[in-house]
């Protein structure tokens, strides 16, 4: 699932230190249905190669407060979108504004 996006219908969660409207889906199915959360990236190489990196599970929240899991599984991954960023800047390309102002 892509949560790079900006989803209006979504929820405010950090992302480089101000709210960004983010996608919950991604947290609300995994916590439903306790699936692993599993970060993977894709960074162009060279010409038509690519590299596909597959990082170890997300642990699931558990606090009881469904919200509040979402909220706190969206903001651990929205800290690695950010991390992957200032890794590789030249990666990324948003034509859409991920913040209202």
């Amino acid at each position: 699932m892509l949560a790079d996006q900006k989803m209006n219908d979504g929820i405010a969660v950090p992302f480089f230190g101000r709210p960004a409207m983010t996608t919950s889906a991604l947290a609300s199915l995994a916590l439903r249905f306790e699936c692993d959360v599993l970060p993977a990236r894709v960074e162009r190489l060279a010409g038509a190669h690519f590299r596909l990196t597959v990082f170890p599970p997300l642990p699931l929240p558990r606090s009881g407060d469904h919200h509040a899991d979402v909220a706190t599984l969206m903001a651990r991954v929205n800290a690695i979108l950010e991390d992957w960023v200032r890794d590789r800047p030249e990666q990324w390309f948003w034509l859409h504004r991920r913040w209202p102002d």
